[in-house]
């Protein structure tokens, strides 16, 4: 499971249509987790083990996690405002 962003710019100036966002790792308590996400050029890159074109992370609080962990992740991600338009991949 990921996610699929059109970033119109990337901290290298370039745009990245088909960004390939993948939770990196994840470590919390029984109230919050924190999230690292790595942000691909696109799945091709991912796959062949490039650098990430950038990585986020963010702090998730439970409550806000519904259903199985990881897709409920990927869900409150897409609430984010740095991910408004992303898709499921």
């Amino acid at each position: 499971m990921a996610l699929q962003l059109n970033l119109e710019s990337t901290q290298f100036g370039i745009s990245a249509p088909q960004a390939y966002l993948k939770i990196a790792s994840y470590v919390g308590t029984k109230d919050q987790i924190q999230v690292q996400v790595a942000i691909y050029f696109n799945k091709d890159a991912r796959q062949n083990d490039m650098t990430t074109i950038h990585d986020d992370n963010h702090q998730i609080f439970i409550k806000d996690l519904k259903g199985d962990l990881i897709p409920a992740i990927y869900e409150v991600l897409k609430t984010y405002s740095d991910y408004a338009g992303a898709e499921d991949c």
